[in-house]
């Protein structure tokens, strides 16, 4: 559902759809005790190199099944569990250039007389008395070039939980967040409140403000929600010239490159809103928000977007303590060399332009993807854990267990060198070094899965993607000191050595009380399988300057972090017009002699790296350019 209608809709529906995921009565103890092992089964009909996961409500991976037959019937055991209420099936490719990625949702039934002109299915178990649980052929539908779609029951299953909250949008059968991972998906129907109708459909009930003359859905109570902006965005004193609002503090971030934006305020173990975990369905077109790109269902990817869900989810152990937990995935993307050596963006030049060879070989030298440890689950801490790629060519498949986080409190895998915290000695293997090529780059929608085991003797899973992932930088292309006449950098001449000495390096010089202007290029991500084109301007991130190696170094100037509100989502890319931001640093007087540091700033070159990150959930990345103070 949007933003809005997600906070203030009805109480009746807030009371069957937001149902706390933690109980406080011994009684819930007493169910964890006794907690049952279930088991799903069905028949794949046309499943074959798709992998089905079995996914909790709350986003706990129960169980997993290859299936590698045309016609095959499988069996998904789950560990022992207080409910089986609200758990779904997800399918994951495990084979072919999208190997790893996710595929999409099973519908288990749909309402009315026939799937196929449904508006309503179903993709949700109800609890169940018996522990056996049989769901009967499912048959897999593709879309669009094969590598999304959906599993549709031969008939509604006796098992599908029917109720309003657990409804999913559709078209034709066909969840509507399939063909795009949610991108393009609408209004959710718990937002309409007690009504579980789509617009055209028959009145339920009739007579409501919702209803038309015809006796007809005309939608939502207060008219069309579809696309309706995120909450938080700024409407006001939008700049005219291209260029970002500008110094707006975020304090609190981090000096090792961490985003902190929706990052949790409440400790792991918080209780929290099912349909804000990465196992829920918070805008109801049957994506789970672990792989739904957009998913509150507003008009703005959930990169950008500031009031998207924070990832997070519980262990469904129906006890007191069963709260939160954060897994998050991310990547960081840099180029850090001197003389803008391994800097590439989709409008660059020469070895300095984008394309999918260049893109492989520095996601090879440079990316590292991170992944968010967690520390404990209903109320006994971690032991031990593991992380696997479900089928991601580059990772490994089985479990590979993780010593203590890197230093940075996380884990960094840097993928290319197969190795976990550091290339230095002070990492472990995590996989083996991988070359990427051309046409298996990684995705936003790369599937992850991490197992901890806890003092208490039980062990958890729990899956996700990144969502999004950089595969250029923010590309530094002129700049001047009075915001009206620009000398623009010649990449043609500015660099000549691999190694990234800086050869024809233009000198940047500014005073302790001027500001420098600087022209740059926004990062990019890849097309989305769904979408047109190519590549994607990533609008809405934030951009600040990073001074790891300066002269003395300060880390994050946070006083002069920028957010892009001209672009305030991904676009297609313009080549014809490519779309420049313009930052402005006041550098001397905000980053330098300020409090808590006050430390002066040396009339020497110094490095800078001009960071992005996402307003929303994800990484960074950033290029490096060199000031000196005159």
């Amino acid at each position: 559902m949007n933003v809005v209608s997600r906070k203030f809709n009805s109480v009746i529906a807030a009371t069957a759809l937001t149902a706390s995921m933690a109980l406080a009565s011994p009684v819930a103890a007493a169910v964890h005790s006794f907690g049952k092992t279930y088991t799903v089964s069905a028949t794949v009909k046309g499943g074959k190199n798709l992998t089905v996961l079995l996914i909790s409500g709350s986003g706990r991976l129960l169980a997993s099944k290859k299936v590698t037959g045309s016609n095959q019937k499988i069996t998904l055991k789950s560990p022992a569990t207080a409910s089986i209420g609200g758990t779904s099936l997800q399918l994951v490719n495990s084979a072919g250039a999208s190997k790893g990625a996710y595929f999409g949702p099973v519908t288990i039934g749909h309402k009315g007389k026939s799937s196929a002109s449904s508006s309503r299915v179903y993709t949700q178990l109800k609890q169940s008395i018996s522990t056996s649980v049989k769901l009967g052929t499912l048959t897999i539908k593709k879309v669009g070039t094969g590598n999304q779609g959906y599993a549709a029951a031969s008939a509604t299953s006796s098992s599908a939980d029917t109720s309003v909250g657990a409804q999913v949008s559709a078209s034709k059968g066909r969840p509507t967040g399939v063909g795009t991972f949610g991108k393009t998906s609408g209004v959710a129907i718990k937002s309409y409140g007690v009504s579980a109708t789509a617009v055209g459909d028959p009145c339920a009930p009739a007579g409501t403000q919702t209803c038309g003359p015809d006796g007809k859905e005309i939608g939502p109570p207060n008219g069309p929600a579809v696309n309706t902006p995120t909450t938080g965005q700024p409407t006001t004193n939008q700049p005219t010239t291209g260029q970002p609002t500008t110094n707006q503090p975020t304090t609190g971030q981090p000096t090792t490159g961490q985003p902190t934006t929706n990052q949790p305020t409440a400790q792991q173990g918080a209780v929290l809103n099912k349909e804000e975990t990465l196992g829920g369905d918070a805008d109801d077109d049957g994506i789970p928000n672990a792989f739904d790109v957009n998913d509150d269902g507003d008009a703005v990817l959930d990169s950008a977007d500031t009031s998207t869900p924070a990832p997070k989810a519980a262990a469904d152990d129906g006890t007191s303590t069963c709260g939160a937990v954060d897994f998050k995935i991310f990547t960081n993307y840099k180029a850090t060399q001197g003389g803008y050596a391994g800097t590439i963006n989709a409008y660059g030049v020469g070895a300095f332009k984008a394309d999918r060879t260049n893109i492989a070989a520095t996601i090879t030298k440079t990316m590292s993807m991170v992944f968010s440890p967690i520390a404990q689950v209903c109320g006994s801490a971690v032991t031990r854990s593991y992380l696997k790629g479900v089928d991601v060519s580059y990772a490994p498949t089985e479990y590979v267990e993780l010593s203590k986080p890197c230093n940075t409190g996380d884990y960094q895998w840097i993928i290319g060198a197969g190795k976990m915290c550091g290339t230095d000695g002070s990492g472990f293997n995590f996989g083996s070094p991988y070359t990427f090529g051309a046409t298996d780059l990684p995705t936003g929608q790369d599937t992850f899965s991490m197992k901890v085991e806890t003092a208490d003797g039980k062990s958890y899973e729990f899956t996700s993607s990144p969502g999004f992932v950089f595969v250029t930088h923010p590309m530094f292309i002129a700049y001047s000191n009075d915001g009206t006449t620009y000398k623009n950098i010649d990449y043609a001449t500015t660099i000549t050595s691999p190694e990234g000495a800086r050869i024809n390096e233009p000198i940047i010089s500014v005073t302790q009380s001027q500001t420098l202007y600087l022209k740059v290029y926004r990062p990019q991500r890849l097309a989305m399988d769904g979408e047109a084109g190519e590549f994607y301007d990533l609008g809405g991130f934030k951009f600040t300057p990073d001074i790891p190696n300066g002269n003395p170094s300060v880390g994050k100037c946070d006083a002069l972090t920028s957010t892009d509100t001209v672009m305030t989502s991904d676009t297609p890319i313009d080549t014809a017009n490519p779309p420049v931001m313009i930052l402005q640093w006041a550098i001397g007087s905000k980053c330098y002699g300020v409090p808590p540091k006050n430390i002066a700033w040396a009339p020497a070159p110094s490095d800078f790296d001009i960071q992005v990150e996402p307003s929303g959930p994800g990484g960074n990345s950033a290029q490096k350019i060199r000031i000196t103070l005159s």
